[in-house]
């Protein structure tokens, strides 16, 4: 008893005093009582949130920032980093993606094992990999988080683990998500449904590692929480904070950011059963928020057409071109941004661009592309053509002299 007291006292302080923020969307009954529904490249763009700033346990979502911060501060994923005892001998009371001591894997192996099967052993063989002990990555952790305003979080190991003191809020861990979203290699890793570790000297069979995320990794045939919107995300659960979970959902070019933090919600160690609510609460709302919350723009919408007269160097005259975009153009934005753009399009920044090396054109050729944007962010691209035939300048011609002998 006295050893379980001071973590029941530490919980304790982690839990909201009273509601302070609720906005839900319609017809859905959020099981976490701390969530936020954000836009990934504009955080300050919220949607729907619960207690989104009362601190609490985000559980093994934490592991976005030991992920993030392996990427930035390991250039070589192929790296070998040996497996220690003490990675090896983790009791299965923690998620684990299973290694075994003396055995070398890759930095890109254990990134896998991180992402997308919450691996503890994962997360301590890469902290120490990167900053030579746990207490020394936390400080790298504190300080990024810092970095990014993340002012209510607080870290003191890399797998998310429960300690008193840990914490974060689900604001925070959207903008830690909103951060790492722009990290290609961050995209690949939260986006794999399977991954497979091959055989070495001491695994002596291959292990295939199949993402927590049931948004990506049920099947879509059979799944009521498979969502073709999703590009990744991360599990996590603790008996001390509950059921967690932040995912990314992206439609038209739109990107949202959903966190979940601290709902009751049944657990297994099928990846096909877990946490039922908080799954369909992430689909429901991604698919509601995507469809209802931004809308299409296209350059029908904005009734854009663009022309020009061009005279390229090396082209024997000026000629018309246009701009020509295909079905595919077409980007959503937050409604109120949407809302602005279509009342004043004129605001809309219009990039173009030739070929370096036209001299001629037919009617209908490409001859170089335009790109549109608005408030930074990217809307649609396309081709500019020629409208009609562009002739080279032609070769100048010499005179001959004829001389009298």
């Amino acid at each position: 008893m006295i050893k379980v007291l001071p973590l029941f006292l530490a919980a304790l302080m982690l839990l909201p005093t009273s509601t302070k923020v609720s906005n839900d969307p319609p017809d859905v009954e959020i099981a976490a009582p701390f969530y936020i529904v954000v836009d990934a490249e504009d955080p300050s763009i919220v949607f729907y949130e619960r207690d989104p700033d009362e601190k609490c346990i985000p559980a093994s979502t934490m592991k976005i920032m030991t992920c993030i911060l392996a990427i930035e501060n390991i250039k070589n994923y192929n790296e070998p980093v040996e497996v220690s005892k003490q990675a090896a001998s983790l009791k299965d009371s923690n998620s684990l993606m299973g290694v075994y001591a003396g055995e070398m894997l890759t930095v890109d192996q254990l990134l896998h094992g991180l992402m997308m099967v919450s691996g503890n052993d994962a997360a301590l063989l890469l902290a120490t990999h990167v900053a030579g002990s746990v207490a020394a990555f936390s400080e790298l952790a504190n300080a990024k988080a810092a970095e990014l305003g993340m002012v209510n979080s607080h870290f003191i190991n890399a797998s998310g683990a429960f300690r008193g003191g840990q914490y974060s809020t689900a604001r925070d861990m959207a903008l830690l998500t909103a951060y790492a979203l722009k990290n290609e290699k961050f995209c690949e890793l939260i986006a794999t449904k399977e991954y497979t570790i091959e055989p070495n000297d001491k695994r002596k069979k291959a292990e295939v590692l199949e993402n927590s995320n049931r948004l990506i990794s049920d099947d879509p045939a059979t799944s009521s929480v498979y969502t073709d919107l999703c590009i990744g995300g991360k599990t996590g659960s603790t008996v001390n904070g509950g059921k967690c979970l932040v995912v990314a959902g992206e439609l038209d070019g739109a990107r949202i950011i959903i966190v979940q933090i601290g709902a009751e919600d049944a657990n297994s160690y099928d990846v096909h059963r877990r946490m039922p609510k908080v799954f369909a609460n992430a689909k429901y709302l991604m698919e509601y928020t995507l469809n209802n919350d931004y809308i299409p723009i296209t350059p029908e919408t904005l009734d854009f057409t663009y022309t020009d007269e061009v005279t390229p160097a090396g082209a024997a005259n000026a000629f018309p071109i246009s701009a020509r975009f295909d079905e595919n153009a077409v980007r959503r934005l937050p409604k109120s941004m949407a809302e602005a753009l279509v009342a004043d399009p004129s605001k809309m920044e219009v990039v173009t661009e030739l070929k370096d090396d036209l001299t001629a054109a037919k009617a209908g050729d490409a001859v170089g592309t335009i790109a549109c944007s608005y408030e930074g962010r990217a809307l649609f691209t396309g081709e500019l053509v020629a409208d009609t035939d562009a002739l080279p300048t032609p070769a100048p011609t010499l005179a001959i002299l004829e001389t009298t002998p």
